[in-house]
């Protein structure tokens, strides 16, 4: 996905040590979450800190908080542990 249509981070977590999520999957309950094909998901080193999971999408997603509940309800029903950080407008 180009940085062009999925620019704005707005989301961010981490998972249990020992955890780790597939980008395919990640990125398929992210598209349902965020209710837009529009998005991106990386998995992104942060020295010192581990990993960090970063999903992102377009300035316009349709509706930011909704996107969240999802996601995190996602995550949950997957079975991770994790703390989850919102970064978008």
């Amino acid at each position: 996905m180009s940085r062009s249509t999925a620019d704005v981070r707005w989301l961010t977590f981490r998972l249990k040590n020992g955890q780790s999520i597939g980008p395919d999957q990640l990125k398929d309950g992210w598209v349902l979450a965020s209710e837009s094909r529009q998005c991106d998901v990386r998995r992104e080193r942060i020295e010192g800190a581990g990993v960090v999971y970063a999903l992102y999408g377009p300035p316009d997603l349709p509706s930011p908080r909704r996107a969240e509940l999802r996601m995190r309800e996602f995550l949950m029903r997957s079975g991770y542990t994790f703390t989850m950080g919102t970064l978008g407008h």
